[in-house]
């Protein structure tokens, strides 16, 4: 097992070369804007401050983006190996996950807890309904989202958390809930809807699962739920 330790060693060996020579070729850009104007064979001008002062910016911002996707960086890997840990799983496919969450503005904990429940991280999971892999997820829907995917595309453990938690962003953003989203990412967004609007709970305690990793919290939430708009009703007629 690759230990944290380990990781930041063989991710600092790697850091480093790649932070000088994104260093040098600044450099290299700047010395070449001061060449092009000082060894042409029929010079035409000297190179000015000004323009000496924006080569050098341009190397500044170089180093200093390189610097900061370095920290970035470092924090995911620091991230992923805690959960790696938690969940028991490789490092490479928790890094997979985090990034993937990160990319789709998903909270980590949520996507490590949504994955759990639908694939036990199993990266070549396929229900009998034809949903794949980590987040599964059906080939239409993945199209939907990025279209020319094929399925053996979702076996990429990374693409596939990606789909899965870009969907999710949707129902997050379309239902404004937690709760409804996660049971209308696992029930469909038209069988959700039409359950609503029958004034019928679509709660199957799938939410709870990915949420609490208990699915007989259902009963509770919706208690809990109902005495909230209770008191709103209260509230507003008073």
């Amino acid at each position: 097992m690759l230990t944290f330790t380990r990781a930041m060693t063989l991710y600092r060996n790697a850091r480093r070369p790649a932070i000088r020579i994104l260093t040098g070729l600044s450099m290299m850009a700047a010395a070449g804007a001061v060449l092009a104007f000082t060894h042409d064979s029929k010079p035409r001008m000297t190179v000015t401050e000004q323009q000496l002062e924006v080569a050098a910016a341009q190397a500044r911002d170089a180093v200093a983006t390189a610097w900061r996707q370095g920290v970035l960086d470092r924090e995911r890997v620091r991230v992923s190996a805690q959960y790696a840990a938690r969940c028991r799983i490789p490092l490479d496919l928790a890094d997979d996950i985090h990034w993937a969450a990160k990319k789709e503005r998903i909270d980590p904990s949520l996507a490590f807890r949504l994955i759990r429940v639908e694939s036990a991280f199993r990266t070549t999971a396929v229900s009998p309904k034809g949903a794949v892999g980590l987040t599964q997820v059906k080939p239409s829907t993945a199209r939907w989202l990025f279209p020319g995917t094929s399925r053996d595309d979702l076996m990429e453990p990374r693409f596939n958390a990606r789909v899965g938690f870009r969907y999710l962003r949707r129902l997050l953003d379309t239902y404004g809930d937690p709760h409804l989203a996660l049971v209308a990412y696992n029930r469909g967004p038209a069988r959700v809807d039409s359950l609503l609007s029958a004034g019928i709970d679509p709660g199957n305690g799938y939410a709870e699962a990915v949420l609490t990793g208990d699915r007989t919290k259902h009963t509770a939430f919706v208690a809990a739920r109902r005495a909230a708009a209770e008191e709103t009703k209260v509230r507003a007629a008073s």
